[in-house]
C-alpha cells in the first residue's frame, strides 16, 4: 500500500482501515493469526482496481461496517481467487466475463452452495462494476446479468431460518458449562442481536443508569442503539467483565475479544449438547429467529417487533410472521386429514 500523499489522503485511509479492521487469518493451538482486511485487499487487487475499490467502500451507499466489510471479504474470498485462476495475478474490474460468471454460478450450485449466498456474491461483484461505470473511462461491462442472479423464494420455509420452541432455549441454557456460555445465550436471546453487534462491543458500551444496565450496540447502517440487560444477563456481564474498565466486552479465556466465529461455535456445541436442530448447526441467527418468533406467539404488534429487532423494512417483520402462521396453518390441515383414518387397526410391527 502506497503511503497518502497528503494528512487528508491519510485520515481517510485511516477511517477506511478502522471500518474493515482485521480479520483471523490462521490459528495455533490457542495463538489467533490476524491481518488488516485492508492489507489483505490490496494484496488481491491491481492498484487500479485497489484505489477503485476503496473509492466504492467509501461511498454513503455502503455506510455499513458489516456492509464494507463482508464486500471486502466477497472480493478478496470469492472473485481474486477465480481472477487467479483464470489467469490474470490479481482481480481487476473487467477481467471476468459474463461467461465466466455463468460457470463459476453452474460449479457453485453443483457443490450446493445455497442460492442466497451467490446472490450475494454476485451483488457484490456487480455493485463494483455498476460503480466503476461512473468512473472509468471506457466504462467497464458487467458481467453479471438478471440471468445469473438466483431466484429467491421468500416463502420457502424449508430454507428459512429454523426456530427453537421457549422449552429448547432453556434446554440449550442448562447446558452452559461455565458463565460465559450462559452469558452469550442470553445475550443473543434477549436482544434478539446479531452475532457481529455483540462481538464488536466494548466495556465501555455497557452504561448502569442507576437502575438497570444498558448494553450500546452498533447495527446494520452504523445505526446506534442502546438496549437494556435483563438483571440477571447483566449480573452474569459484570462478573464477567470483573475490574476491567475498557477493552473489549467479551473475553475468552486467553483474554482475548470473543469474535463471531468464537460465538458461533459456543452456540453450535450448545446446540449439539442439548439435541436441538437434529442435523443442523445452532448459529446465532437461529436465536434472533427465535426471539422475534417468540415476541410475535405473545400477539407483540408487528410495529413494536419491528423497531426492537432494527428491520429497516416491515416485510422482514412480516416474514417471521407469515411462517410461524403458515406453519400452524399447514400442521392443521395434515392433522385434519388423519381423522379419516379413526378407529382403523394399524397392521403390527414385522417380527
Amino acid at each position: 500500500m502506497a503511503r497518502p500523499a497528503t494528512p487528508l489522503a491519510a485520515d481517510a485511509l485511516a477511517k477506511l482501515d478502522a471500518d474493515l479492521g482485521q480479520v483471523q487469518v490462521a490459528r495455533f493451538g490457542g495463538r489467533r493469526i490476524y491481518r488488516r482486511r485492508i492489507e489483505l485487499l490490496a494484496e488481491a487487487c491491481t492498484p487500479q482496481t485497489f484505489a477503485l475499490v476503496l473509492d466504492w467502500l467509501s461511498s454513503t451507499r455502503r455506510s455499513s461496517v458489516a456492509t464494507k466489510r463482508n464486500y471486502a471479504d466477497d472480493l478478496r474470498r470469492i472473485w481474486a481467487p477465480l481472477a487467479r485462476e483464470l489467469g490474470h495475478e490479481a482481480f481487476s474490474v473487467g477481467c471476468l466475463t459474463r461467461e465466466h460468471v455463468r460457470m463459476w454460478r453452474l460449479r457453485q450450485e453443483r457443490a450446493g452452495l445455497a442460492k442466497r449466498s451467490i446472490g450475494r456474491y454476485v451483488a457484490c461483484l456487480s455493485s463494483l462494476h455498476n460503480y466503476a461505470a461512473g468512473h472509468l473511462d471506457p466504462p467497464p461491462r458487467n458481467p453479471v446479468t438478471e440471468d445469473d442472479r438466483p431466484r429467491i423464494d421468500s416463502g420457502n420455509s424449508a430454507t428459512s431460518t429454523p426456530v427453537l420452541e421457549a422449552e429448547e432455549v432453556r434446554m440449550v441454557a442448562a447446558c452452559a458449562t461455565d458463565g460465559l456460555d450462559l452469558l452469550v445465550v442470553m445475550l443473543l436471546y434477549s436482544l434478539a442481536g446479531r452475532v457481529t453487534e455483540l462481538s464488536a462491543a466494548d466495556v465501555s458500551d455497557l452504561v448502569d443508569d442507576g437502575g438497570r444496565y444498558w448494553l450500546t450496540v452498533t447495527r446494520k447502517g452504523d445505526k446506534q442503539r442502546a438496549l437494556p440487560l435483563p438483571e440477571p444477563c447483566a449480573r452474569l456481564l459484570r462478573r464477567h467483565i470483573g475490574a476491567r474498565t475498557g477493552g473489549p466486552l467479551l473475553l475468552d479465556d486467553k483474554g482475548d475479544r470473543l469474535d463471531r466465529h468464537d460465538i458461533d461455535r459456543i452456540s453450535t456445541r450448545l446446540g449439539r449438547a442439548a439435541g436441538v436442530l437434529p442435523g443442523r448447526d445452532l448459529t446465532p441467527h437461529v436465536w434472533r429467529a427465535s426471539r422475534i418468533t417468540h415476541m410475535l406467539d405473545r400477539g407483540i404488534p408487528l410495529a413494536d417487533v419491528q423497531e426492537f429487532a432494527d428491520h429497516a423494512n416491515p416485510a422482514t417483520t412480516v416474514g417471521y410472521w407469515s411462517r410461524r402462521n403458515q406453519s400452524k396453518i399447514a400442521a392443521g390441515h395434515v392433522d385434519q386429514a388423519m381423522g379419516i383414518f379413526d378407529g382403523l387397526a394399524f397392521p403390527a410391527a414385522p417380527g
